[in-house]
C-alpha cells in the first residue's frame, strides 16, 4: 500500500493526457486567429482598391473641373 504523501507520477501523466476540457478553448482561439488574420488580409486589400477607386474618381473631378466660366460670359473651350 502506498502512503499518502507518494506522488504517482504514471497516473497523473495518464489523467492528463486523457483530459480534454481545455481542446475546445484551444480551438476556438485558434479559429479566431485565423478569422483574425484573414481579416486583416482583407481589409489592406479592400482599402487599397477603394483608395484607388477614390483617387481616379478625384483626378477625374479635378480634370473636369480646371475650367472655370468667366461671370461675364465667355466659356470654357
Amino acid at each position: 500500500m502506498k502512503s499518502p504523501t507518494t506522488f504517482d507520477l504514471a497516473g497523473a501523466v495518464r489523467r492528463l493526457l486523457a483530459d480534454e476540457s481545455g481542446e475546445d478553448i484551444v480551438e476556438s482561439a485558434l479559429l479566431a486567429a485565423i478569422v483574425g488574420i484573414a481579416s486583416i488580409a482583407t481589409w489592406k486589400l479592400l482599402t487599397t482598391s477603394i483608395g484607388s477607386v477614390y483617387g481616379a474618381a478625384d483626378a477625374d473631378i479635378q480634370q473636369r473641373s480646371a475650367c472655370t466660366p468667366d461671370p461675364g460670359g465667355s466659356g470654357c473651350p
